[in-house]
């Protein structure tokens, strides 16, 4: 299965989430200004794209890594492709 996501890119803008269709909240575009909490969350979510094409260039051309971190960077990008719960 792969994660059908909104497309970005995801900017804080003037203390909204957004991306090109407009602010993002809770899963709605709505007109609600962002807390601390969500501005957090909302900065994660804008380098949540940047992350996941890091892990896949890095798994793809590295030539060791300590098996930990490929097993959890195998991990984190399956969860981000939506292959595992």
């Amino acid at each position: 299965m792969t994660a059908q996501h909104t497309p970005g890119p995801w900017v804080i803008e003037d203390g909204w989430l957004q991306n090109e269709r407009g602010p993002f909240i809770d899963g709605q575009y709505l007109s609600v200004c962002m807390s601390a909490t969500r501005l957090a969350d909302g900065n994660l979510i804008t380098a949540a794209p940047d992350m996941k094409a890091a892990l896949e260039h890095i798994l793809a051309g590295a030539l060791w890594l300590p098996r930990f971190a490929e097993e959890e960077a195998r991990a984190a990008l399956a969860k981000a492709r939506g292959e595992v719960a």
